[in-house]
């Protein structure tokens, strides 16, 4: 492999981690969202009475 080939690598790499990096931030953030929305269903009793959205 020569030296050239080095800055191609890196750059896949980069955005690979970078790619990952950004999916689980919003999978976190969509995680968060969804416990709040179901703690105040859940607050407001629409769970134990079986209501939907």
């Amino acid at each position: 492999m020569t030296d050239e080939h080095w800055g191609y690598i890196l750059l896949a790499y980069g955005l690979t981690a970078a790619t990952i990096l950004i999916i689980a931030f919003r999978i976190l953030l969509e995680h968060r969202r969804l416990s709040s929305e179901l703690a105040r269903l859940e607050k407001n009793g629409s769970a134990a009475r079986g209501e939907t959205l």
